[in-house]
């Protein structure tokens, strides 16, 4: 059984994917990394996995557009959890500074006001996914300068320096995710 799901390993989606796995006793899983919700309906569409997982909604943020958009009408959700998202910020070094920002749109808007106070109006650049953003960062694909908000567990993978922890703007953030498959014809 394969499991497709919006995001990169260390991803929140990876973390849903694997509780969806458990509360449906799924057997024999793998987990497939497809980076964006597209990817995910694409690949529910053309049978290569057998249920995709994507986030559909968060407490600050709202609802996910990438999933909402693509979503179409041959796509069931046939499962939801809630899960707890805590976003860390972190840099290539402990002596590199942090001139722009990368992470999934959802973690930057997420992550808004306790950013003004740490990088007062640093830029955000956009990345499919917060675990992705570590990635490029490690393997120098964004410069030295770019801090990115990720996952704690993404950033301690990729060797990078930690700034901040839990710098979401409410405690209690939340995102809900779906699990979705090809509707039965």
């Amino acid at each position: 059984m394969k499991i497709g799901f919006q995001g990169d390993l260390f991803s929140n989606s990876e973390e849903a994917s694997q509780i969806f796995a458990k509360k449906m006793h799924f057997e024999n899983v793998e987990f497939i990394p497809l980076i964006s919700s597209k990817n995910v309906v694409k690949n529910l569409i053309t049978k290569n996995i057998d249920f995709g997982v994507m986030a559909t909604k968060n407490i600050i943020a709202g609802d996910v557009i990438e999933t909402k958009e693509a979503i179409t009408p041959n796509i069931e959700l046939i499962s939801s959890i809630d899960l707890a998202i805590h976003h860390c910020l972190f840099k290539k070094t402990a002596n590199s500074s942090i001139l722009y920002v990368a992470s999934h749109i959802q973690a930057l808007q997420q992550t808004k006001e306790t950013r003004k106070k740490i990088l007062k109006d640093v830029p955000e650049i956009e990345c499919s996914d917060t675990s992705l953003a570590a990635k490029m960062l490690a393997n120098g694909k964004y410069p030295e300068n770019y801090g990115v908000i990720c996952r704690e567990n993404a950033g301690l993978f990729f060797n990078l320096f930690l700034v901040a922890k839990n710098i979401e703007d409410n405690p209690l953030n939340t995102t809900s995710f779906g699990l979705f498959q090809l509707k039965k014809s």
